[in-house]
């Protein structure tokens, strides 16, 4: 059938001088739409800044599916245009080349066909393609290769590539690559293109479209080694390609120069980019945890066993340290179980990303997604995003065994997240843990600080033998402790705070229970760590949401994919404590109102909001289709979005 909607698309680092240089024309264009009586604000300084001759030529699947996301190119092109005019000064050359099953060269590579490249991209129409696979292949051999008519392609590319300009193809499609034959046998004329182009100096910049959701991981492969294989950049869009013009534009940011980027610590007002920070640390608003790939309204939880687990890390290129210019770099990020005075360069911290190949623009804010499909174990988690780049250095060494929350004070390329979402029903409990590593030989305190409202009801730590052992050789004091019984301390819902002193190295687990007294609310509860001088070590806010059994039910994100050779589909979703069941429907139209219910899954005692779901579907070895799952609770039911196993068909 026809591929339906959407497009994506990204383009060449070095441009990015253009894309900086143009920043001033793409506000003030903006401005003079702006509506009236909108406040206009000056555009910051940019630097001019210049990549020398370019010579780019544009691949585009235009098949059905690549509807939104050539959409959004084709609104992006003449800001596009225009930094490549600028970063050039004027000496560029363009080509366009479109694929379905077949290759058609609508324009050879050459000077002076600005305005009919242009008119051309305007006009596309994303329709056709019948069969998964593209001609994505030949139409890089076409171009790489200077290939004239031939069977399956239209139109002579004899555009020769100058030996003194940047060489760039920058390729956009959603799907395999399928030569003319519409069957994808594998990557073999892929890797042979990729490795001839980066022979002969073009790099290929691959702009990838999961247009059915969940990427394909063979396409993904193979788009990485064209970048790889290219010195080129590869990116995905969001599956409906909204952001391709933004995909295009960082390629478009390869001259590099000084710049400061920072990501916020704190959402406090006067949080913009000017280090130290004060105060708590560990609740950075531009660290985001989403269990779908289109991000979310308020942060989450990561869930063990979910492909659908994504970090967004806001990037801010307006930082007071240095003058705003376009900067290239890479976002690392990391987890760690959660808890505090966590040292840098200890082992403890784990890499989850590092997401090479990061241009911005000046003045640019910009939202990172980062999966984490491979969350290690259930429980919560510390996440610590770090901006790595040459043209933006660390203003704070970070040496080995420097405390995590000094580094993220004083760089603002740094920011730490620890805040943890735990659900509770009214007049029941709910368990959290807290690692604790004390420094060695010295006093360090550990607080329960409630952050606004008192906590409904009794918090419980349990403590480890060692750290039972550590507390009694601080003295065995704690404030607001309201009980003893072996190793586990009572607290009132006011918290309270015990002293730790330990002469060994430690890195201990606590656990903290939450005892509801039946009174529903937010009781957002910072614990968190101290040394003798009161300077804060680190720690974690846990939000503990105490909800009614009859709150209406929250609409799932649901994850599918085949395993067992593709013989059996396989759902996960994340739980919600309140919910009681979930019934799995099946369908092969959506929209046609026929659903089949094929199951459904009782939430027992022991289900965890950290532990994904799962259920498992060996009917659908024959067909494909699209699965719902319907949450159920005292409050009522609401039916999830449906998501195919399936890459979408042409």
């Amino acid at each position: 059938m026809s591929k339906s909607g959407t497009f994506g698309a990204r383009t060449t680092p070095w441009f990015g001088a253009a894309l900086l240089c143009l920043l001033v024309a793409t506000q003030a264009a903006a401005a003079s739409k702006a509506p009236a009586g909108t406040p206009r604000t000056a555009p910051p300084y940019v630097d001019r800044c210049e990549c020398g001759p370019l010579d780019v030529v544009f691949a585009i699947d235009d098949t059905g599916s690549m509807g939104g996301s050539l959409a959004a190119f084709q609104a992006g092109f003449g800001n596009l245009l225009s930094q490549i005019q600028v970063s050039s000064n004027g000496d560029y050359r363009l080509g366009l080349v479109t694929f379905k099953d077949d290759v058609t060269v609508v324009h050879d590579l050459a000077a002076g066909n600005d305005a009919a490249v242009s008119t051309s991209i305007s006009t596309l129409f994303a329709n056709g393609g019948w069969g998964a696979p593209e001609a994505s292949d030949e139409a890089l051999n076409t171009v790489i290769n200077n290939l004239g008519t031939r069977a399956g392609q239209t139109g002579n590319f004899f555009g020769f590539w100058r030996t003194g300009a940047r060489r760039v193809v920058v390729l956009i499609t959603d799907n395999l690559p399928g030569g003319f034959n519409d069957n994808y046998t594998g990557p073999a004329l892929a890797n042979t293109v990729a490795a001839s182009a980066g022979a002969n100096g073009i790099r290929i910049h691959a702009v990838y479209v999961p247009t059915a959701g969940t990427p394909d991981p063979t396409a993904v492969s193979i788009m990485q080694n064209y970048a790889t294989a290219t010195n080129g950049l590869f990116r995905q869009t969001l599956p409906n390609g909204s952001d391709a013009a933004l995909a295009v534009q960082d390629f478009l940011s390869d001259c590099r120069q000084p710049s400061d980027v920072f990501i916020r610590d704190t959402d406090a007002p006067m949080d913009n980019g000017f280090e130290p920070s004060v105060g708590s640390i560990y609740m950075s608003p531009d660290i985001k945890v989403c269990n779908n790939v289109n991000g979310c309204v308020t942060s989450t939880n990561p869930v063990y066993g979910s492909p659908n687990n994504y970090v967004f890390v806001t990037l801010r290129n307006y930082g007071p340290l240095r003058p705003t210019g376009p900067i290239g770099g890479t976002l690392m990020l990391y987890y760690l179980s959660a808890g505090g005075n966590a040292q840098w360069g200890s082992g403890s911290w784990n890499l989850i990303k590092a997401e090479q190949g990061i241009f911005l623009d000046a003045g640019e804010t910009r939202d990172i997604r980062i999966q984490w499909p491979n969350v290690p174990l259930p429980g919560h988690y510390c996440l610590l995003a770090r901006w790595v780049s040459a043209g933006d250095p660390m203003s704070y060494p970070e040496l080995i065994g420097s405390n995590t929350v000094t580094n993220t004070q004083a760089n603002n390329n740094i920011a730490w997240r620890n805040v943890d979402v735990i659900r509770i029903l009214t007049g029941g409990t709910g368990s959290t843990t807290y690692d604790v590593r004390p420094p060695i030989g010295r006093l360090m305190t550990l607080h329960l600080k409630p952050a606004k409202d008192v906590f409904a009801g009794a918090i419980v730590l349990d403590l480890s033998d060692k750290l039972y052992a550590a507390w009694k050789a601080a003295g065995a004091k704690a404030d607001g402790l309201e009980g003893i019984e072996g190793t586990r301390l009572y607290f009132g819902p006011g918290g309270g705070a015990l002293g730790l002193r330990t002469q060994e190295k430690l890195d201990e687990r606590i656990h903290l229970t939450f005892k509801s007294d039946g009174k529903a609310g937010e009781f957002p509860l910072h614990v968190f760590e101290t040394d003798e001088e009161g300077t804060e070590l680190g720690g974690v806010r846990y939000d503990v949401k105490v909800i009614k059994p009859e709150t209406e039910p929250l609409r799932v994100d649901l994850a599918a994919r085949r395993i067992r050779d593709g013989s059996v589909v396989e759902l996960t979703w994340p739980h919600a404590v309140h919910h009681k069941a979930y019934r799995i429907y099946r369908t092969d139209k959506v929209g046609s109102g026929a659903m089949e219910a094929i199951g459904e899954v009782a939430a027992g005692a022991d289900a965890s909001e950290t532990t994904a779901l799962r259920f498992h579907d060996a009917g659908a070895k024959e067909g494909r289709f699209h699965y719902a799952v319907e949450s159920i609770s005292e409050g009522g039911s609401v039916l999830s979005d449906f998501v195919a196993v399936d890459p979408s068909s042409n």
